[in-house]
């Protein structure tokens, strides 16, 4: 291959950022919505509690690419607030996170999600993929 045809097969046409979201946008809006000031709005009664924190983080680390308004950080008592968990299940939950290496803790009290975790973590609540997973 010449270097321009490196280059087609290399760059994306557009804005890379957009063409990466998109999908991702798709997936995670299944299971919630956000609202201008990041508030998380879980969609999806069906998920434990471990993948409501799990989504909440997904969800602001998308947002946060969004809209630069938006923090991608979350904090115990804003995922308490999103989901009425206790303080102690949001650590253990926001524990059980980092210890999966989907999210890292900033700070005392606060979570942020790796963004290239987010879209695995939404096939994996995805209802196609449990069940294709379950017949598999």
């Amino acid at each position: 291959m010449n270097i321009e045809e490196l280059k087609k097969a290399f760059f994306v046409e557009g804005d890379a950022l957009k063409v990466s979201l998109e999908p991702v946008v798709m997936k995670a809006r299944d299971h919630c919505k956000i609202d201008k000031q990041g508030q998380v709005i879980i969609t999806n009664s069906k998920l434990s509690t471990r993948d409501q924190v799990t989504l909440i983080l997904a969800a602001r680390a998308i947002a946060s690419q969004l809209d630069s308004t938006i923090a991608a950080e979350v904090t115990v008592p804003e995922i308490e607030k999103y989901t009425g968990l206790p303080a102690n299940q949001v650590r253990a939950r926001g524990k059980d996170a980092i210890e999966a290496k989907f999210a890292e803790s900033t700070k005392r009290g606060v979570y942020r999600a790796f963004p290239h975790k987010v879209e695995a973590f939404l096939d994996s609540i995805s209802p196609v993929t449990k069940g294709a997973k379950v017949s598999a």
